[in-house]
């Protein structure tokens, strides 16, 4: 399914077959549509009555009914019997009979661990088995009698065939991937494969049958008069199932390795681990293959999976999961979808005399019949839409013509995927090609319903309104840099432009500041960066809408917001504090999504710096008293800030490198320091000895005493 904008409806997304319908971010002021036309859109919907046609329509198809199968949890084989009555082979040895107008009822249970395969037989069926590789007789009361052991663990399909021109019955078994030949109970190989398991057979309609591996993805063909080939070999690993057409050509279901396995029992039970349940990530690809003459890749399953093939008339159909549907796949990459149940895969086919289509679902078990007859009411659920966030729906419409057909939409809404008993009913009814009002509370998830009734309904699309409830922006995290702070990290240097001065009498003279030489130069903030304090924040909008933000500043005692910026659109900007008279601020950042959302709907949401020590008054040198010793210079001093604590202390002797001095107590830590040193290594004469000090905002105060060296 797809989303659209805006009055135009125009698609913007498509939804990936395999995944829930998503909706991506969209700016809350416009409406959406989620816009249901192609096959994949209905990929993970459930159905029954309903079809979805090869170009994506909907119309009533053949009438569905299913029966659960109660003791079973996999159902691997089906077969109809001559009285039109179906047989299920699923887990614990157990064959289930499902008779018209009746349910699942328990028919046989053999004295093994799976029935994995069944043929019909006259008035009743052959039944392969595993771990022990063994084939049964089932006769029509319900009597049983071994037909043949194969010496192989698994038998995965049993089909008929002749030999010599007396009847013969082909086993495909594992876990060698070895073709059998049963006749009067003795089992004989008629070909050793390099496969592990032989999953799947089919006859030839001439006496031979094709057989299918799963792990080269090849087929052999064992004809009626005893001689072997390869009729295909797949770009896939496995070959899950076959079957003739009408026409003659093979089809073959062919999977990738994400579905292959590795032919032994799964841990702590006696179920056959290369079973016909789903693993994540397969691919499957139908192929048709004309018999000495081509091959082609002719459908490729919206599902990960088939597990199934059926001749049905002049068409075949498919068996899927991990999605359990049933297509009637009736051209090149064109099939209808006849049913779409709830449960996890469709993994067992059969068609009866009258064109009734058999599927046995596992995880859990149960028998859908389709058909022959076409249904008089039918029922699709659409996938669930994610619209991220709080939603509102709005109008939900078909496109089509109704021919004499009654037409419902119901839609429901909730905050869980999938949809469990909080979300809320379903409302809904007869609708109009004009649609009708959803009537689906504000949610985040949202599902419709449409329902077909008498008539010849052909539905080309179901599309549904919804739109994002704008919520506020949210900021976090205002972070004023420290003043004096990060202005020298790596390699940064002072400016370097050159000062012009002009004298009197009109001359020029310009200067230029040489770079440092050495760190001890750098320590002291220039005065271009005195005052400049650099705001960062982070904010987000809920509806992905795009921002702009407006920063203010006021003194932390109280008093009106004063403008700092407004607007921007990048989430830094840089403060001077130049003009403004120490003391302690906050700074508001607010960020609006106004501008993208309708007049009136707009939203705002803000958020305060920590207190903000602004300090533009540099500390005061209190006291300097200095004198000379023999070859030395001693001082003593002390300074003091008004606002910030002092960062650094430093002496300079005749204008040389500056040098740092400890204060008292060890530690640059208080607003008034003392200190005191001693510069040795002083030739005797006059010399001017420099102090400064430098605040934690970076200000710097200076001054100067001249002492005189004694010889």
């Amino acid at each position: 399914m797809r989303t659209g904008r805006g009055i135009t409806i125009a698609p913007v997304l498509g939804m990936l077959a395999l995944g829930v319908a998503l909706a991506w971010p969209a700016r809350a002021g416009e409406t959406d549509w989620w816009i249901a036309d192609s096959p994949s859109d209905y990929a993970r919907s459930e159905s029954n009555g309903v079809v979805v046609t090869p170009d994506g329509a909907l119309e009533l198809g053949p009438r569905a009914s299913s029966s659960p199968a109660e003791s079973l949890s996999v159902v691997w084989a089906l077969a109809v019997l001559r009285d039109g009555s179906v047989a299920a082979a699923g887990d614990h040895g157990r064959i289930l009979r499902w008779t018209a107008g009746g349910r699942l009822k328990p028919w046989v249970q053999l004295p093994v661990g799976q029935v994995l395969s069944l043929a019909a037989d006259g008035d009743g069926v052959l039944a392969g088995t595993g771990p022990e590789g063994l084939v049964y007789r089932i006769g029509a009361r319900g009597d049983t009698a071994r037909f043949a052991r194969t010496g192989e663990r698994y038998v995965w399909g049993i089909a008929a065939g002749t030999r010599g021109g007396r009847p013969a019955w082909y086993a495909a078994t594992g876990t060698r991937g070895r073709l059998m030949r049963l006749e009067g109970g003795t089992a004989t190989i008629v070909v050793d494969t390099d496969e592990s398991n032989l999953v799947s057979i089919a006859p030839d309609g001439r006496g031979g049958v094709y057989a299918g591996g799963d792990s080269h993805g090849r087929i052999v063909h064992a004809r009626a008069d005893g001689t072997l080939g390869t009729l295909f070999d797949a770009a896939e690993d496995e070959v899950r199932a076959i079957a003739v057409g009408a026409d003659g050509a093979v089809y073959a279901a062919a999977l990738t390795a994400a579905a292959e396995t590795d032919g032994g029992e799964r841990e702590g039970t006696d179920e056959p681990a290369p079973a016909k349940s789903a693993v994540a990530g397969g691919r499957a690809m139908l192929y048709r293959i004309v018999p000495d003459s081509s091959s082609s890749a002719w459908w490729p399953s919206p599902q990960p999976f088939v597990f199934a093939l059926a001749r049905a008339g002049h068409s075949v159909v498919a068996a899927t999961g991990n999605r359990a549907g049933v297509y009637r796949v009736e051209r090149s990459n064109g099939a209808t979808q006849l049913l779409a149940a709830p449960q996890g895969q469709v993994t067992a086919l059969a068609v009866g005399a009258d064109g009734a289509i058999y599927a046995a679902t596992s995880n859990p078990g149960a028998l859908w019949v389709l058909g022959p007859g076409r249904a008089e009411r039918g029922e699709l659920t659409s996938p669930v839409l994610d619209a991220r966030r709080l939603a509102r729906f709005g109008t939900v419409l078909w496109r089509g013509e109704a021919n004499g057909a009654r037409v419902e939409l119901h839609s429901r809404s909730g905050n869980t995927d999938p949809p469990d008993t909080t979300w809320s009913g379903w409302s809904g009814g007869p609708a109009t090609g004009s649609g009708r009002p959803s009537g689906a509370p504000a949610a985040r998830y949202y599902q419709w319903r449409i329902a077909l009734a008498g008539g010849t309904p052909h539905v080309a699309s179901v599309e549904a309104a919804w739109r994002e409830r704008n919520l506020a922006p949210r900021v976090e995290e205002v972070i004023v840099a420290p003043q004096g702070q990060g202005f020298r990290e790596g390699e940064i240097q002072p400016r370097l432009e050159p000062v012009t001065q002009t004298l009197p009498g009109g001359q020029k003279v310009e200067y230029t500041l040489p770079p440092a030489a050495t760190g001890a130069a750098l320590r002291e903030l220039p005065m271009w960066a005195r005052g400049l304090r650099t705001i960062q924040w982070r904010a987000a909008d809920p509806n992905g809408d795009a921002l702009q933000f407006r920063v203010e500043g006021r003194p932390e005692s109280g008093g009106p917001w004063f403008k700092i910026a407004d607007p921007l659109e990048a989430p830094t900007v840089t403060w001077d504090t130049n003009g403004l008279p120490d003391g302690l601020y906050r700074v508001r950042v607010t960020a609006s999504d106004t501008t993208a959302n309708p007049l009136g709907e707009g939203l705002a949401g803000e958020a305060l710096s920590a207190p903000v020590v602004v300090d533009n008054t540099p500390p005061e040198i209190t006291k300097l008293t200095v004198q000379g010793a023999k070859g030395a210079v001693e001082f003593e001093a002390a300074a003091e800030d008004a606002a910030s604590t002092l960062a650094r202390i430093e002496v300079s002797l005749d204008g040389g490198d500056w040098r740092l001095v400890t204060p008292e107590g060890g530690m640059a830590d208080q607003r008034r320091l003392e200190f005191r040193g001693r510069l040795p290594g002083v030739e005797p004469g006059e010399h001017s000895l420099s102090v400064r000090a430098v605040d934690a905002a970076g200000n710097p105060a200076q001054r100067a005493s001249r002492v005189t060296v004694p010889r």
